[in-house]
């Protein structure tokens, strides 16, 4: 939820009969944890992953405790990230696109940037993202071309450990 009026958002979870768990608006200090919150999606281990056009990726356990902001591969120490779409994988590995770097950002599951998947020759400005968990395929939706690209990049090998 975003309230344009003075710029605070939250995210409110509930289980699924629609029961009200928690609302996760602020950190431990206090501070609102998003200014521009865009997508939304949870990881398997419960961690609520938000998207935030100005914070970039803000990731909270279930509970709502702030677990890490990403903003961009660690050479950077400003936000160098413009999130849009988020997801995640059976690896816990958390995919982001980047308007900004025409990419998706690979994080894992405590932040730490793992690779960057160029996505400039088939997609023009990645907007959107979804995970297959039975192909182990994801699909990126370019925001205006009109176009869908399909990767693969865990082999069932990876994901059982066999």
């Amino acid at each position: 939820m975003y309230n344009t009026d003075d710029y605070t958002a939250n995210v409110t979870r509930y289980n699924n009969t629609g029961q009200h768990l928690t609302s996760i608006s602020h950190d431990s200090t206090g501070q609102g944890l998003y200014r521009e919150p865009i997508y939304i999606t949870e990881n398997r281990n419960g961690d609520v992953i938000v998207s935030d056009w100005n914070r970039g990726v803000v990731v909270t356990d279930q509970r709502g405790n702030h677990r890490f902001s990403y903003r961009g591969p660690p050479s950077e120490t400003r936000i160098n990230i413009r999130p849009r779409g988020v997801c995640t994988d059976a690896l816990l590995h958390i995919l982001v696109c980047d308007l900004k770097s025409h990419s998706v950002h690979m994080i894992d599951k405590d932040g730490k940037c793992l690779s960057l998947i160029q996505t400039q020759q088939e997609i023009n400005r990645p907007q959107s993202l979804s995970y297959d968990d039975k192909t182990h395929c994801f699909w990126v939706g370019s925001w205006n071309n009109n176009k869908v690209c399909v990767y693969r990049y865990i082999s069932r090998h990876d994901y059982t450990g066999r």
